[in-house]
């Protein structure tokens, strides 16, 4: 099949663009058409929206429009129908990109969060020889996460920085 046969549906679109992306953009992913990322919001994407997507996602992006409530009702349907937590899941961390230092050769990250009823707060420890010390030093140089991360998202950050890496350095550059 060629890329100019190659359509994927709404919910492998939602895979590639992570729910904090699509909430801060109001944009709902509705179908991969080759190698364009088809999104809908409520008006049209400026040239800056388009611009940064492109950048996060490393994809053509092009707006369709939607009224904000079929966004609104979308974005929930595709991030927010998640199962019930039980008693075992009541934590939560946040990384705080915009805290961030170096001791010595090893980054450190501000991170807080939740266990129980108990509130914490230190940093991550990233020395060089960590599998995700090149991306958070990444993270930190992007403007789009300057704000709380949930650990949550990371997983799907990584696959934003291991796609950017692919087109952007060699393959022996990935751990």
């Amino acid at each position: 099949m060629s890329n100019h046969q190659l359509i994927t549906g709404s919910e492998a679109a939602a895979e590639l663009v992570p729910a904090s992306v699509a909430y801060d953009n109001h944009i709902v992913p509705l179908r991969i058409l080759a190698d364009t990322l088809i999104v809908a919001a409520a008006s049209p994407l400026t040239t800056e929206t388009q611009e940064r997507l492109h950048f996060i996602l490393n994809r053509n992006v092009r707006g369709v429009i939607r009224t904000a409530e079929w966004i609104a009702v979308r974005l929930h349907e595709l991030y927010d129908d998640q199962p019930e937590l039980d008693d075992a899941d009541v934590g939560v961390t946040w990384y705080w990109p915009n805290w961030h230092w170096y001791d010595g050769d090893q980054f450190n990250v501000k991170c807080s969060g939740w266990e129980g009823m108990s509130h914490w707060t230190g940093c991550h420890e990233f020395p060089p020889d960590h599998a995700d010390y090149d991306m958070w030093r990444w993270i930190v140089s992007v403007p789009q996460y300057h704000r709380l991360v949930d650990e949550k998202e990371v997983p799907g950050i990584r696959r934003i920085w291991r796609r950017y890496v692919a087109k952007c350095r060699p393959t022996w550059f990935l751990r």
